[in-house]
């Protein structure tokens, strides 16, 4: 035999594959042996053939099917380049859904370290919040003691629509001033914090995107009861007005649940924020 053939052990050793791989594209006509010794069953591959097996190992590797792969290997340069420009093309495509996968994933996972930060229950601290992207809807009537289910579908539907998914948080926005009871609060718009970068297209009338600014909040939380909530908000209240304090007339409610398990009684944890003006 000519030195530049290679025996399947040889040729598995050149091209870093399994001779079990070999013997594979073989079975299924993808890559053959140039020669088998019909006395001995032996193969013996050409070193003009590397070339191909090259081919075939970086297409598998940008995830080519073995029947794609066989359809390839007779196509012109031309007809090669365009298959390969658009492989280029789905794969930063899938390179941006990864991307975007894990920017939701550190939003989510910031959303639980907040939680766990929060420095005491039922009494007012300050804290620095980042600006958040939020879905927002005009809920006639909702109030701390009512959403309706069907207006939270709506904004769940309408994140998942866009490519994202529902946050473990949720929550309001609505004037600061002095409230008697609860019943006397009416949320502004209603929430869901938007976990990705992408650019959202809304389309329902009553939906919008609204930014929470970044900056430093005099806030408060607890575990929701309609009692504790207006007890709670006073607190936050009587704060801004003894000390003075120079703040945005809004209040920013961020409600998120204690525990996941089904197992554990349901408790809500409520934040109320009012943003601090220099």
């Amino acid at each position: 035999m000519d030195n530049r053939h290679y025996t399947i052990g040889q040729m598995a050793k050149l091209t870093n594959l399994p001779s079990q791989t070999l013997r594979y594209y073989d079975q299924i006509d993808l890559f053959k042996p140039i020669y088998t010794d019909p006395a001995t069953n032996y193969r013996y591959y050409a070193e003009s053939q590397l070339y191909l097996i090259d081919l075939i190992k970086s297409l598998r590797f940008v995830g080519t099917p073995l029947e794609k792969i066989k359809e390839i290997q007779h196509f012109s340069i031309e007809e090669m380049i365009d298959y390969l420009n658009k492989q280029e093309e789905t794969l930063a495509n899938k390179l941006a859904q990864l991307q975007e996968t894990q920017y939701t994933l550190r939003k989510t996972r910031k959303q639980m370290e907040e939680q766990l930060a929060i420095p005491v229950l039922n009494e007012v601290f300050t804290k620095h919040e980042e600006s958040a992207r939020l879905l927002c809807l005009t809920a006639p009537n909702a109030t701390p003691e009512h959403v309706s289910n069907d207006e939270m579908r709506k904004l769940t539907e309408t994140i998942e629509n866009e490519g994202s998914v529902q946050t473990i948080r949720y929550g309001s926005y609505y004037p600061l001033k002095r409230y008697k009871q609860i019943e006397d609060i009416q949320y502004t718009q209603i929430f869901i914090p938007i976990l990705t970068s992408k650019l959202f297209h809304v389309q329902n009338e009553a939906m919008n995107i609204v930014t929470m600014p970044e900056g430093k909040y005099i806030e408060i939380a607890f575990i929701y009861t309609s009692a504790q909530y207006i007890q709670m908000y006073e607190k936050l209240w009587q704060y801004i007005q003894i000390n003075d304090l120079h703040v945005e007339e809004v209040v920013w409610e961020s409600i998120m649940p204690m525990s996941f398990s089904t197992n554990v009684e349901e408790k809500i944890l409520v934040e109320l924020k009012v943003r601090l003006l220099d």
